[in-house]
């Protein structure tokens, strides 16, 4: 989603949305009750805390290389139930203590609520049906490539740039996820870069991925409407699209997303 100059996931958006909505709905029905601002921030921090924990712990295995990356939470990469349930059962602690509370945080929550549940479903009925764009462009090599083999395999297409710190932070996640998953065509679709720019970039971090295209003219950006890097479309076997990803993708969250688009084929990755 586009603010002004932003680019923003729209996952954590509506997120960030639905708080300031119950932070404001607590407001107004706090006059002669109990402030109810320190609930909110309180149940949000400890869902978001049991939310990532209980993730880490789901895709342990994908953080071995580095414990670290456990308390990255840029890669948006939370359990929302267990999240829910924590931050629900610290607001029903306050209701049931805490009298002067009851009516503003009923409020809160259920405008909270009202705003998520909306929006995402606004979201997702207006996202209309997408096929992956017919064209081909140039390999490494200078071979014209079509962007889909029209194989019967599902596509994750990759939009990505040389000089994008995340695209970077990513590629070995997705170099290894194209050597362990050969049921699904990954593809890499360079944008606005030069043969010679992408082909030393990879050449100097040791990146041996296959399915390299050149995409000079954002052909495919445009396309897809993507206006920021990483983005990331995943496409079912007959082309269709399934999901956009903007940002970067860990090793744990791609594992998530490729056993939520493609249960059939998710192995090996977390391993």
């Amino acid at each position: 989603m586009n603010v002004g100059l932003f680019t923003l996931p729209i996952a954590p958006l509506i997120f960030f949305v639905s708080v300031v909505a119950a932070l404001f709905t607590g407001w107004i029905f706090r006059k002669g009750r109990a402030d109810v601002d320190g609930v909110i921030f309180s149940s949000v921090f400890i869902g978001l805390i049991v939310a990532r924990l209980s993730f880490a712990l789901h895709y342990l295995p994908a953080y071995k290389d580095n414990w670290w990356k456990i308390l990255d939470y840029r890669d948006q990469g939370f359990d929302p139930v267990p999240g829910l349930v924590v931050g629900a059962c610290v607001v029903m602690w306050f209701i049931v203590r805490r009298r002067l509370m009851r009516v503003p945080l009923l409020a809160a929550v259920f405008a909270g609520a009202v705003v998520w549940s909306g929006a995402s479903a606004a979201m997702n009925f207006s996202r209309t049906p997408q096929n992956i764009p017919a064209v081909s462009l140039l390999d490494l090599e200078g071979v014209q490539q079509a962007l889909s083999k029209a194989n019967g395999r599902p596509v994750v297409v990759n939009l990505w740039a040389t000089w994008c710190p995340p695209c970077q932070a990513e590629m070995p996640v997705l170099e290894e996820a194209q050597k362990n998953l050969p049921g699904i065509d990954i593809v890499f679709v360079n944008q606005g870069e030069t043969r010679d720019t992408v082909s030393n970039y990879l050449n100097s971090h040791d990146i041996r991925i296959e399915n390299a295209l050149l995409d000079p003219r954002l052909i495919v950006a445009r396309a897809v409407e993507a206006k920021a890097y990483p983005t990331t479309l995943f496409y079912d076997a007959q082309g269709r699209l399934i999901s956009a990803h903007l940002g970067q993708f860990s090793r744990a969250t791609f594992t998530q997303a490729i056993e939520r688009f493609y249960p059939d084929i998710a192995t090996g990755l977390a391993q």
